[in-house]
């Protein structure tokens, strides 16, 4: 191989600072292969090379994965909640953040065929006697906040009190019957989900911190809501 360095470069290297010299005394030795051009491998004369950006992974994740759901809370590893109601609301929940439900209209999301069965404030059957007395103890109460607010003059919160007292005394008339469709579908997502809660208090310390999360984040009653705070998107 011909070591001898051209007349230009030579003119070159007399101007070149002692590093530049050092480099060029280093590169005379070594082999270029100008067959290979990764950019994965530096070349020695260039240093090393920062490697390729990996693709960012996601800090929040709750994804439906056949019989279970992959959760990532915070940038954690994985855990598995398994596909049950209560795991298919937290999923509607935390996907439609800071969008307000009704319980009823979440079950008729969740569970299309539960449209058919009831109409939004139809009465329904078949309830036992203690809740029964559970609506006459809150028709009393409700009587009692009437004669109050007539008593201060509050017209407006009267007549509210008027309204909640004649729907409850119908519920109350049909022989049987009381509990209107969005109390029974309160109760049905408030259990499932709460359920799910339970399962997360007892696992692991992610686990634990998630089920706080919704527990501070999550309102449950007639209207239900995700409220997502800034800096966070679920995948």
């Amino acid at each position: 191989m011909d070591t001898t360095i051209p007349i230009e470069l030579l003119l070159r290297l007399i101007n070149a600072t002692p590093e530049q010299r050092a480099m060029a005394e280093r590169l005379r030795g070594m082999p270029v292969d100008l067959g290979k051009n990764s950019d994965s491998s530096p070349h020695p004369a260039c240093g090393h090379l920062l490697p390729r950006a990996e693709k960012e992974k996601p800090k929040f994740v709750f994804r439906k994965a056949g019989s279970h759901w992959d959760v990532v809370f915070d940038g954690s590893e994985t855990f598995h909640l398994p596909d049950k109601l209560g795991t298919e609301y937290i999923g509607h929940f935390l996907h439609h953040a800071n969008e307000p439900i009704s319980a009823f209209d979440l079950e008729r999301v969740i569970q299309p065929e539960k449209a058919q069965v009831r109409a939004k404030d139809s009465i329904q059957c078949n309830v036992d006697a203690e809740a029964v007395r559970a609506y006459l103890r809150q028709l009393d109460r409700l009587r009692e906040q009437r004669s109050e607010a007539a008593e201060d003059g509050d017209l407006a919160r009267a007549d509210q009190l008027d309204e909640d007292i004649s729907a409850l005394e119908a519920a109350l008339k049909a022989p049987g019957q009381a509990a209107d469709a969005g109390e029974r579908a309160r109760g049905n997502v408030s259990k499932a989900v709460r359920a799910v809660l339970r399962q997360l208090r007892r696992g692991g310390s992610t686990e634990q911190a998630f089920g706080r999360h919704l527990e501070q984040f999550l309102s449950l009653g007639y209207e239900c809501c995700y409220h997502q705070p800034p800096g966070i998107s679920w995948q």
